[in-house]
């Protein structure tokens, strides 16, 4: 029993990196804490606060820990993704269609395969960081509409005279703008 508890502080002091997202108004607010590495919907934390939400995500931690560790199931360390070193090359398998047509697609492009491969990647790689940014702009936008649909306004019709704006455009400024 004692080497089990100390698996589980050994494994509750281990540094995961944790994602923190703003839940929107619309929702019921608050932050939600995560661990993609061990699972973002099994390691999940909600609360009306940052600190609130990485209390909560501690605790559902230690309970799948001590769970895991009951169970034999494996616990993965934390990946260090700065220290690791990358040569650059990895193997991908693929439908012999899908190879066929990137082939054909690299020959009409006048790149090798390779090439070609390394293009859609980084292309896709700088889309997706372009879809991330605008899901938050998204939802920056939804909390705008949601406080702007809780103001009242009426619009009530002028008591006055109605009078209409004149403009006077100075010809001479006019011809020097065109």
């Amino acid at each position: 029993m004692e080497k089990m508890k100390n698996k589980l502080a050994y494994y509750l002091n281990l540094n995961y990196p944790i994602e923190i997202k703003r839940i929107p108004d619309s929702e019921g607010g608050g932050y939600t804490a995560t661990i993609p590495q061990l699972g973002k919907y099994a390691f999940v934390g909600d609360g009306e606060s940052i600190e609130e939400a990485i209390q909560n995500l501690e605790e559902i931690k230690a309970y799948l820990f001590e769970k895991y560790l009951d169970e034999g199931i494996p616990i993965p360390e934390p990946l260090d993704e700065e220290e690791k070193n990358y040569s650059g090359k990895f193997v991908l398998r693929v439908p012999s269609e899908l190879h066929r047509f990137l082939a054909q697609e690299a020959k009409r492009n006048g790149t090798t395969l390779n090439q070609y491969c390394v293009y859609l990647l980084t292309r896709k790689s700088y889309l997706k960081g372009i879809q991330d940014e605008l899901a938050e702009v998204r939802e920056e936008i939804k909390d705008v509409f949601t406080w702007l649909k809780k103001i009242e306004y009426k619009i009530e019709p002028d008591k006055g005279k109605y009078s209409y704006p004149q403009m006077t455009i100075n010809t001479f400024e006019y011809n020097q703008s065109a």
